[in-house]
């Protein structure tokens, strides 16, 4: 019975969890921008931040090399080739041995790439291509304050109050002025 409760606790905290809406610490906006504008302009500079081909940078090459060196491993040889004599014992030893070692190669090769510093390198690049795209079109940043942050956490991520709101202060040339962000070079 406890377990059910537990369970049921659990299944309600994640999907309340899954409706709160996150509260960014800053936005975007344009003075006097219409709602239409601000919606195409967001859709616009976020898809070229998305769909940017990152085939040619460092971090998308590494992670091509060592995706070729694990497609390359050898299924098993790496005990052999790491105990020398490929017989580690009575019982069939060897082949927990081998299994082992495969998978610490396979580390090996996963933890050299440092994948999640990749991709917050990755990420960072997307966010900079964004940026650059609603700078060009005449957007600037700006901070949200703790009120204006709380509001947003009550309205539904995708809502079109939501939406409505942060244009409100997306296209209010006093809430620009007054909380406009230092964006970094």
């Amino acid at each position: 019975m406890r377990h059910l409760i537990g369970l049921s606790f659990i299944a309600v905290s994640l999907a309340a969890s899954a409706n709160a809406a996150p509260a960014p610490q800053e936005s975007w906006g344009k003075s006097g921008v219409t709602l239409a504008q601000y919606r195409q302009d967001a859709i616009d500079c976020a898809s070229l931040g998305y769909y940017l081909d990152i085939a040619g940078t460092d971090d998308a090459k590494t992670f091509v090399t060592a995706s070729r060196r694990l497609d390359s491993l050898p299924m098993g040889a790496t005990a052999v080739s790491t105990t020398g004599s490929g017989s580690t014992g009575p019982s069939g030893d060897n082949s927990v041995q081998a299994m082992a070692d495969f998978a610490g190669v396979q580390q090996h090769i996963i933890d050299s790439v440092h994948p999640d510093a990749r991709f917050r390198s990755i990420k960072k690049l997307q966010l900079s291509t964004t940026e650059q795209c609603l700078t060009k079109r005449g957007y600037s940043k700006f901070w949200l304050t703790d009120d204006q942050r709380r509001r947003l956490r009550k309205l539904k991520f995708g809502s079109d109050e939501r939406r409505a709101y942060l244009h409100s202060l997306a296209s209010n040339s006093v809430v620009l002025r007054k909380q406009a962000a230092v964006v970094q070079p």
